[in-house]
């Protein structure tokens, strides 16, 4: 059950495509081998109403946080970590040149006693017939 929601500046919405972004981390996040597809989950929230730094109008950033189910070692945290914060980076390469952006990322761990769920997805997706349909 990994999920990745993004918060994001919302002056970003003319320099960026925000879904795109999403697919490009969705990709990622199935390319570590390490998360069920049925369990991927990408969100990104504008933020209208934010201060960053010294109030420059032209700051901006994108904040992401990974939360995935218990169990995994603190290494594989940081592989995956590392792998999504290099795929973003690469989408922001020019945003990171200027002197008024922010990226982070911050992994959590989902409680398994205090989430839950309920998902018909799984069920398709681990379907012997399921072909990847979009």
């Amino acid at each position: 059950m990994p999920h990745l929601t993004v918060q994001y500046s919302q002056n970003l919405d003319h320099d960026v495509d925000m879904g795109e972004f999403c697919s490009v981390m969705s990709a990622a996040m199935q390319e570590t081998g390490v998360f069920p597809l049925a369990g991927i989950r990408v969100r990104a929230h504008p933020m209208p109403q934010y201060s960053v730094a010294d109030g420059h109008s032209k700051n901006a950033f994108v904040d992401m946080v990974l939360r995935m189910g218990e169990g995994r070692s603190d290494a594989t945290k940081s592989e995956v970590g590392a792998i999504l914060m290099a795929r973003a980076e690469a989408v922001f390469a020019p945003l990171l040149v200027e002197p008024y952006f922010a990226l982070s990322l911050e992994i959590g761990t989902i409680s398994k006693p205090f989430s839950w769920k309920t998902n018909s997805i799984n069920t398709r997706i681990n379907e012997p017939s399921f072909k990847g349909e979009n």
